[in-house]
């Protein structure tokens, strides 16, 4: 998925409390879990690694516990979910 919708407001305003470091870790979360167009995988090393900031693991684990839920699968993020689904049913329409 090369594009998602981003709210400026929404963003900010769950995010607000986030030190640079962690939103900066939360934006590629999220950038990361669209392109892949599914959950980030189940261990925050490998999270990490996936985000550049390995050195920064505490941080990565932090918005991972806060913002997504681990599942077997890895971890999810219900709105990142919606808006792939959406993004699906907009595809399949299109065909």
């Amino acid at each position: 998925m090369n594009y998602y919708p981003f709210h400026v407001g929404d963003y900010t305003s769950h995010t607000a409390h986030l030190d640079p470091i962690e939103d900066l870790a939360y934006r590629r979360a999220l950038d990361a879990y669209y392109l892949r167009e599914g959950p980030l995988p189940a261990d925050p090393a490998e999270v990490a690694r996936l985000l550049r900031l390995r050195s920064h693991q505490a941080e990565v684990e932090a918005v991972l516990r806060e913002f997504f839920e681990l599942t077997p699968e890895g971890w999810r993020n219900a709105r990142c979910d919606e808006e792939i689904e959406e993004m699906r049913r907009k595809q399949q329409k299109q065909r």
